[in-house]
């Protein structure tokens, strides 16, 4: 029940900043703003501009994507996804995995990372 009533906090949060970070500009390859970082869960939104990448890593908990704007290519577990806007990808804990833009323009998304679920 407590992880329910986090996940619909995030999703209320996320659909209303949406709209006030459309209009901010990314600086450099890669801009985050985190809006949420607790024992808990991170919450970050994330712009890579055209050529970034995250570098391939691993996280110690599940992640959420969601793209708010652009597309998202993502590896992970040998394939290749592309994530277009208001795609939604969930990754198990202890996945190595790299998101790239391989766009010609900025890509948008959240990460929503769940660090403890008790």
């Amino acid at each position: 029940m407590r992880r329910a009533i986090t996940l619909g906090v995030v999703i209320v949060l996320v659909a209303f900043t949406a709209a006030l970070t459309r209009a901010q500009p990314a600086g450099g390859k890669i801009a985050e703003r985190v809006l949420l970082d607790n024992d808990t869960i991170r919450l970050v939104l994330i712009t890579y501009q055209p050529g970034a990448d995250s570098d391939l890593h691993m996280n110690t908990g599940p992640e959420i994507t969601i793209v708010q704007d652009g597309e998202l290519a993502l590896y992970a577990e040998g394939r290749r996804e592309l994530l277009k806007t208001g795609a939604a990808h969930w990754l198990p804990d202890g996945t190595t995995h790299l998101g790239r833009n391989e766009g010609s323009r900025p890509v948008k998304f959240w990460s929503l990372l769940l660090k403890r679920c008790d």
